[in-house]
């Protein structure tokens, strides 16, 4: 069992990582899960995630001053706001071409 918590750990605490850069996983309750998974699994994981980055700059921040700290939520803004013009950009730019040419694969 505590393998399976461990493994799960790792795969929470990838996710959590993935959550710091794209604006569309979240990040914190990755972290916690990880957290939880490693706690109950493997007292050395749990050494080594407590003394982690992840750890510190945002399970503490959350835990310590119930928030996340300044930066995080201005790359996050960032982020998403990218995010949305991305999406905006690709569909005024290309939709009207991937629909030309699916009527034309089509013979419409």
């Amino acid at each position: 069992m505590e393998t399976i918590l461990v493994i799960l750990g790792f795969i929470s605490l990838i996710l959590g990582i993935i959550g710091t850069l794209l604006p569309v996983v979240p990040t914190i309750p990755f972290l916690f899960v990880a957290y939880i998974c490693f706690s109950k699994g493997s007292p050395r994981f749990r050494r080594w995630y407590i003394h982690s980055m992840f750890y510190k700059k945002m399970i503490k921040a959350r835990k310590f001053y119930n928030s996340v700290p300044l930066i995080y939520k201005i790359m996050y803004v960032i982020g998403v706001s990218a995010f949305v013009i991305a999406v905006i950009t690709v569909w005024l730019i290309f939709y009207p071409i991937i629909m030309e040419y699916i009527r034309n694969l089509l013979g419409m």
